[in-house]
């Protein structure tokens, strides 16, 4: 299938649907196609439930918003209890270098929902960043749901 990534073991629940694989997502709760990419964002789901211990109540997946007059959407979208964003992720494929041009269309999501948090991942690599209006400070993981 996919090559293992930089997170912790997950056992991810797949069925075979018309000669294509899916994978169901727990937030969704519905099966979707499993891409490259979809697979670094169900270990990233997985991660910060198990791990990290964010509620899944308040993680959105593809989450729509209006970016300079067109519709984008965000691949995770983390609330904090008041529902304002708190971390927002965008997932790569694993082949996927992380490069300017990923950190830049993160960053231009961040312009719209403001989260103190984001992270970039292509489950190899990830680049963690704290946002305090205009300082950023790299960080070398994710803090968990009660440090943040």
């Amino acid at each position: 299938m996919f090559s293992p990534l930089n997170f912790p073991a997950v056992k991810l629940r797949l069925r075979e649907e018309k000669t294509q694989t899916q994978v169901f997502d727990v937030i969704r709760k519905r099966y979707i196609l499993l891409t490259p990419e979809e697979w670094v964002r169900q270990h990233v789901i997985h991660f910060l439930a198990e791990e990290k211990k964010f509620p899944t109540g308040l993680i959105e997946i593809e989450k729509q918003i209006s970016l300079f007059n067109t519709n984008k959407r965000v691949d995770i979208l983390v609330r904090d209890k008041n529902l304002k964003p708190l971390l927002l992720i965008e997932c790569k494929a694993a082949d996927v270098i992380l490069k300017q041009n990923e950190i830049s269309q993160l960053t231009r999501y961040q312009i719209t929902l403001q989260a103190p948090y984001c992270m970039l991942t292509n489950g190899l690599n990830h680049v963690v960043m704290k946002l305090e209006g205009e300082k950023v400070t790299f960080l070398q993981e994710l803090p968990s749901y009660h440090e943040i």
